[in-house]
């Protein structure tokens, strides 16, 4: 008798807990494979969004290939948690079966159990249908900057990860801000279509002031000519007064660029500034 107890123990042993590390294994290799395709096909497409030739054109208008690329990775990011979700789902209801439990019950009353967790989870669905619209109408992406306003505290920095539940990104600091997508009310993308880079300058009253946009705009020339800012400048400088006070008088240079390349732009401007400034002999004010 005791024997024939033995031998049923290690038939159970070599049946059930073999085919639940079976279908563990199986979930896991399903889901690597899965999201080695996914990162092929994604590498694949980036890789001819890439090559495709864009004029400047396109580029004024948010047609440069590696916004293509950025929603790519993005949705990548997304179709990647997706995976991991049903496998996993799938294999635990393989698992249940194995060790005698009924799962048809719970298939069954899926549905009903759907509806009394939605009220439970009104937030977890909130976040999701905001994160579905944010992607479907390619609000921002992974590898941008963006500054996120609403019912939590202001964020920006650079979006590292997208998922339906929560955007992270992180900011200047290093900081690592995880959002629900739910309490994102208003986004400020600044790597999308083109942006302004801005410099600024204060002059004395007594300023020539013809004379000193003329050395502003030959300065921005002088900058396209020799560091070869061809591509990134997508326009002519536009010069006007922003200021007038008793002391000086404010001039504002701004100028249309590549999204995500005002900062450099500026900086290259600004670099130039005290040069030409000197070289016109104009008096900058205290």
């Amino acid at each position: 008798m005791a024997e024939q107890e033995e031998q049923t123990w290690v038939a159970w042993l070599m049946d059930v807990p073999l085919t639940i590390a079976l279908i563990l294994l199986g979930a896991l290799i399903l889901s690597l494979v899965l999201r080695w395709l996914v990162g092929r096909i994604v590498k694949r497409l980036s890789k001819l969004s890439g090559s495709t030739h864009v004029d400047r054109a396109q580029v004024a208008i948010g047609g440069q290939p590696q916004r293509l690329g950025q929603r790519l990775r993005t949705f990548q990011s997304v179709i990647n948690s997706t995976i991991v979700a049903i496998v996993g789902t799938v294999a635990l209801l393989m698992i249940l079966s194995e060790l005698g439990l009924d799962v048809r019950p719970l298939i069954a009353s899926a549905g009903v159990a759907g509806v009394a967790i939605a009220f439970g989870t009104q937030t977890l669905v909130q976040d999701v249908v905001s994160g579905l619209f944010m992607l479907a109408e390619d609000q921002y992406g992974v590898g941008d900057r963006v500054e996120l306003a609403g019912a939590m505290p202001y964020a920006s920095g650079t979006v590292e990860r997208v998922a339906l539940r929560v955007t992270t990104l992180r900011d200047d600091e290093g900081k690592l801000w995880h959002v629900r997508n739910g309490e994102i009310l208003r986004v400020a993308n600044e790597s999308q279509g083109w942006a302004i880079a801005t410099a600024e300058i204060r002059l004395t009253p007594d300023s020539d002031l013809t004379h000193a946009r003329e050395v502003l705009t030959n300065s921005s020339l002088a900058m396209v000519a020799d560091e070869g800012w061809e591509k990134v400048i997508l326009g002519e400088p536009s010069i006007f007064v922003e200021d007038v006070a008793a002391s000086y008088v404010l001039l504002r240079w701004s100028v249309r660029t590549q999204a995500g390349m005002q900062w450099d732009v500026a900086s290259a401007f600004r670099r130039r500034l005290p040069r030409a400034v000197s070289a016109a002999q104009l008096t900058l004010a205290d």
